[in-house]
């Protein structure tokens, strides 16, 4: 089972849109980013409400397939209140 820091596209996309002067922050500090929640699952687009300096970010990980999907988002549902780079460090079933 390979860990969530191995997929391609970790750590997921956060902020709101590509003029966020916030995505900077994301990518170099993924331990001041906390998962809150997992919203929603959309073919293999997981969103998940996040927490970053007191704010409610929306991130987003694009999977390689709808069952990488559904299983990152079982990991962080199962995983709330971690930081990124905790997260990162969890194991991710592979899809079938």
């Amino acid at each position: 089972m390979p860990m969530l820091s191995s997929l391609s596209g970790w750590p997921p996309q956060g902020g709101a849109g590509p003029f966020d002067t916030r995505k900077a922050s994301f990518a170099s500090s993924p331990e001041l980013v906390t998962v809150r929640s997992v919203d929603r699952i959309v073919s293999t687009r997981v969103d998940i409400t996040c927490v970053f300096d007191k704010q409610i970010v929306t991130f987003r990980f694009f999977a390689t397939s709808p069952g990488m999907a559904e299983n990152v988002a079982k990991v962080l549902r199962s995983n709330a209140g971690q930081n990124l780079r905790e997260l990162g460090m969890l194991h991710v079933a592979g899809s079938a």
